[in-house]
């Protein structure tokens, strides 16, 4: 959510430096913004002689600003390590009062929060920078779009892909749906599903589906992020979770249906700014339970996740512009 408002800044301040921390190896979302530079930052920064030498990392940069856009302890403790050395931050309002106030009262009492992009953006603005008015589709990698071709082949026929998880249980509709749905795509003719996952529970889960149908395969392990996302601007339409999969999708302009369960965007959390990503979700009066997902159920049932899959495949069809096949 956060690399559509960088690569406004991006545009807008051609002449500058950007410098984006973080813990992932997420440099590849950044790719072709050439004033942007992504670092890794060690795991050490779980403890506090980690955070004290990020902080002197941070001040190597002399940096201009400098913008916490997390707000969480460790963040806290180096912004305070800054500002000993007066370094002034900015930093974002995660609005988490109203979030937890809208978990207990659930959707049908409150009205739609900001944006987490917007966020994002207000944090910047706070500190004197301007945003351009939009925001393009991440560029295409050519190294990384040959890697899939390679591995894939051309593109002959209708390609789907379909992100089944997501890192809460409360997130994740139950196997026997998602196996429903892939089993009907499985069945059309000149159509090949890919399968997105990540960890050894999920890439075991995909393999045995993907095992399956000979037109369904697993890109789990096979292709690095980038690659990912150059495949997932190659296919028709992808079917995911309220997960990081439908963000990624609409950095390259996937259409993409994203099942909501527990959630609800309600909460900000929804694709910024992309027309052709839907999100499809029962109206149950308890969304959502939690802010970002839960494991349990007060009420024991799951009552968000009683989606058919008729009904996934309706939309997804309809998201696609494809003919429903019985």
């Amino acid at each position: 959510m956060l690399v559509p408002v960088v690569t406004q800044l991006s545009r807008s301040y051609p002449d500058d430096e950007f410098v984006i921390m973080s813990l992932k190896p997420l440099s590849d979302l950044f790719f072709g913004l050439a004033n942007v530079r992504y670092v890794e930052v060690a795991p050490e920064v779980e403890h506090s002689h980690g955070l004290y030498r990020l902080s002197k990392q941070i001040l190597a940069l002399k940096p201009t600003k400098v913008f916490d856009l997390q707000d969480d302890s460790r963040t806290r403790m180096v912004r305070y390590m800054l500002h000993i050395h007066k370094i002034t931050t900015n930093t974002i309002d995660l609005g988490s009062r109203e979030r937890r106030a809208l978990s207990r009262s659930g959707y049908e009492q409150a009205t739609p929060l900001k944006p987490e992009a917007e966020r994002y953006a207000d944090t910047f603005k706070g500190g004197g920078l301007t945003l351009a008015e939009e925001a393009p589709l991440m560029p295409v990698n050519p190294a990384a779009a040959a890697k899939v071709q390679e591995l894939f082949g051309a593109k002959q026929e209708r390609w789907i892909g379909i992100a089944p998880f997501a890192k809460h249980l409360s997130n994740v509709l139950p196997y026997k749906t998602m196996k429903d749905v892939i089993a009907y795509y499985a069945q059309q003719p000149d159509t090949r599903i890919f399968l997105f996952g990540a960890g050894h529970v999920e890439t075991e889960m995909l393999r045995q589906w993907a095992s399956l149908w000979d037109n369904v395969e697993s890109v789990t392990n096979q292709l690095p992020l980038d690659g990912e996302l150059e495949l997932m601007r190659s296919i028709d339409g992808l079917l995911c979770m309220d997960s990081a999969n439908q963000h990624l999708a609409a950095l390259v302009g996937c259409p993409t249906l994203s099942i909501w369960c527990g959630t609800h965007p309600y909460m900000g959390f929804a694709t910024w700014g992309r027309a052709n990503t839907q999100i499809l979700s029962l109206p149950v009066s308890c969304r959502p339970c939690s802010i970002h997902g839960t494991e349990k159920c007060k009420y024991r049932n799951f009552a968000c996740k009683a989606l058919s899959a008729e009904l996934i495949v309706e939309q997804f069809n309809r998201l696609m512009n494809v003919e429903i096949k019985k």
